[in-house]
């Protein structure tokens, strides 16, 4: 019998890292977890400490291996996924030349953002060139102009920019490199071509020379130094790949590699994939994002902004008591009373923008709103219209991929990753929303793990390729639509979408008075 063979991944998103070692048949071996802060030290800045995000990573990876109980000679490769669209300015020697940073959710590059708009024609032309829908302000190339504009020395000094797992993997090899999942939510990059746009760093006037090389995700960069070692409890020598960004490790772990396959991921945020040979640039249907993925293709990406933060909220709000005698229980009798409730809550309807942003409208001033509230109504009705609404939401993403000709309702199935598809009944209302089959992934909520662990193994070997790794991963359980709760969902949707646009004006009244 030939020796198991194992991988070990660090997921660092964005309020804590995960080591998570896995084996050659994607079973999960061991994990080990570790929080880090994010500040708000002013309005629309979002940051974390270096510092802190390397002593996180450096104890969950010895506490990994210990809990593994494996001979860490038997680890065949590291890899890596990051939360994205971050950048960390680095010396020649790797030196880390501002300890806290701004991390993806980090807005305060308007400035910034509408000057490059400006010089590239409109955010429209931005978009056919990155195919990046989302706030142009979030992107890492206004974060380098604003460095440039408001930290001048340390820009000048920066030798290179760099994401959380090419900083780690600086430390522990000694070279710089990035890749292209991560770089294609980066805005700098032709999505076209999948190389850096000259234009964009023309038009922010920013120096391309400080983005590392850009190389594919299962690449082997280099190996674990003796120093690298000494800190890990990592054998020297040990091969590492780059692995990417969560959405690339994501759409990878639910074996989304192919055309006419899709899935939804279902955490804070609720995103939707579909993979395509090639990005969809129209500007009138704007992706979040076209990622490029590491075998060739693209995953078509829309984000709404409230998934399971919805739920979360409506259960701080509304469930305290019952969270204070049950804990983590509470969640199982917020489930079984929403199962209590028919199909379309006696007509309450929830446009579950609470946090604004997001597709499909990209209105930060959006917020939630229960509908149609009355006497009859209790909060078994409210939570099972924001599960219909979230649900809602996501039909209408689909609805714009079906308008750009990529068929999402005549597919065999959507794949639900992330800790929202762990709900069985959510799952159903999925599958009754939108009357296509919803199949849960088996691991669901380690999906970036398992899709960086796939990447490092191609990288050494363990599969010939992402088609026969994927090949792996299991279902764990299909929901089928109920037709007669279909035929409520089809009733009650049209009336959903209209709310947002009979609303639109409202929201932006009451952001204006609320920031009186």
């Amino acid at each position: 019998m030939a020796k198991k063979k194992y991988i070990l991944v660090n997921d660092l998103g964005t309020t804590g890292n995960k080591a998570v070692i896995v084996d050659d048949q994607l079973n999960i071996v061991a994990s080990e977890g570790g929080h880090y802060e994010t500040y708000y030290p002013h309005p629309n800045w979002a940051t974390q400490r270096i510092s802190e995000v390397q002593d996180v990573l450096l104890k969950n990876v010895k506490g990994v291996i210990a809990k593994s109980h494996i001979n860490p000679k038997d680890i065949a490769v590291a890899s890596f996924s990051n939360q994205m669209m971050t950048m960390v300015p680095v010396d020649k020697e790797g030196n880390v030349l501002m300890d806290e940073v701004g991390i993806w959710c980090d807005m305060r590059q308007n400035e910034q953002a509408e000057r490059l708009m400006k010089a590239l024609g409109g955010n429209d032309e931005y978009y056919k060139i990155t195919g990046i829908g989302w706030q142009p302000a979030l992107a890492p190339i206004c974060k380098i102009m604003w460095y440039k504009d408001n930290l001048p020395d340390i820009y000048q000094k920066t030798y290179k920019f760099l994401q959380y797992k090419e900083l780690i993997i600086n430390h522990w090899v000694g070279k710089f490199a990035t890749e292209h999942g991560d770089m294609s939510m980066n805005g700098m990059m032709d999505c076209v071509k999948r190389e850096i746009s000259p234009l964009i760093f023309e038009a922010a006037e920013a120096d391309v020379t400080k983005i590392p090389d850009i190389c594919n995700s299962h690449d082997i960069i280099g190996y674990i130094t003796k120093e690298a070692a000494a800190r890990t409890n990592l054998p020297e020598g040990t091969p590492v790949t780059l692995g990417s960004g969560d959405v690339i490790c994501a759409n990878t772990g639910a074996g989304i590699i192919k055309e006419g396959m899709a899935y939804t991921y279902i955490g804070s945020a609720n995103w939707s994939g579909v993979f395509r040979e090639k990005p969809s640039l129209d500007p009138k249907y704007k992706m979040t994002c076209n990622t490029m993925q590491p075998q060739g293709g693209y995953q078509l990406e829309m984000t709404t902004s409230a998934g399971g933060i919805a739920q979360d909220w409506f259960k701080n709000a509304i469930y305290t008591a019952e969270e204070a005698n049950l804990s983590s229980h509470v969640y199982d009798k917020m489930r079984a009373d929403a199962a209590a409730i028919p199909a379309g809550a006696d007509g309450l309807i929830f446009l579950p923008y609470i946090r604004g942003g997001g597709a499909p409208h990209f209105d930060i001033n959006a917020r939630g709103v229960f509908l149609g509230l009355g006497m009859a109504h209790d909060r078994r009705h409210m939570l099972r219209a924001l599960y219909e609404g979230i649900c809602f939401n996501m039909r209408w993403l689909y609805d714009l991929y079906e308008e750009l000709n990529i068929p999402i309702f005549s597919l065999d199935e959507i794949r639900a990753i992330g800790g929202g598809a762990l709900n069985d009944l959510w799952m159903q209302i999925y599958a009754d929303v939108n009357g296509v089959k919803f199949s849960r992934v088996a691991s669901s909520q380690q999906m970036t793990a398992l899709g960086a662990a796939i990447m490092g193994g191609i990288g050494v070997g363990i599969w010939h390729d992402y088609e026969e790794a994927t090949d792996l991963i299991k279902v764990e359980k299909t929901f089928v639509p109920d037709p007669k709760n279909n035929e409520v969902y089809n009733a009650l949707y049209p009336i959903y979408r209209s709310a947002y646009s009979d609303l639109k004006n409202l929201y932006k009244s009451l952001t204006e008075y609320v920031e009186k």
